[in-house]
C-alpha cells in the first residue's frame, strides 16, 4: 500500500545578513514525507534548528533563521495566471528564479532518498 506523501517547505532567513549553505541546507529545503512531524525530525537531521536567538546563534533583530510552522505545499499553486504550478520541481524553479540568494537556492529531499538541487537559471 503506497502512503500519501506531501511536500513541506523550510525556507532559512537570512538572519545576521547571511545564509547558511553546506551539503545538505541551502535557502529553501523541500521534504517529501507521510506528515509534517517526520519532515521537520528530517529537517533537523539535517541541519536546521529553530530556536537561533534563544541559543545566541541568530541575530535577534532579524529573528530566527529557521521558523517551526508547518508549510505544507499543496497544489495546485497559484501565482498569477501565468504561474499555475502543479508539480514541486517548476514550482521549487520558479521560486530560486525569482528569489535565488544560494547555490544551490532549494534542494528537494524525496522520501526514497532522491536529492535534487534546483539553481536560479542566468536571465
Amino acid at each position: 500500500m503506497k502512503k500519501n506523501l506531501s511536500w513541506y517547505e523550510f525556507t532559512q532567513n537570512n538572519s545576521g545578513g547571511s545564509f547558511e549553505v553546506d551539503d545538505k541546507l541551502c535557502h529553501r529545503i523541500f521534504i517529501e514525507d507521510e506528515n509534517y512531524e517526520n519532515a521537520k525530525e528530517r529537517a533537523l537531521d539535517m541541519g536546521v534548528y529553530f530556536d537561533g536567538c534563544d541559543a545566541g546563534i541568530d541575530c535577534p533583530c532579524c529573528g530566527d533563521r529557521w521558523s517551526d510552522w508547518e508549510n505544507k505545499v499543496e497544489f495546485p499553486i497559484k501565482y498569477d495566471s501565468k504561474n499555475i504550478f502543479t508539480e514541486i520541481i517548476p514550482y521549487a524553479q520558479y521560486l530560486a528564479n525569482e528569489y535565488g540568494w544560494t547555490k544551490p537556492d532549494a534542494r528537494l529531499y524525496y522520501k526514497n532518498g532522491e536529492v535534487v538541487e534546483i539553481f536560479k537559471k542566468a536571465t
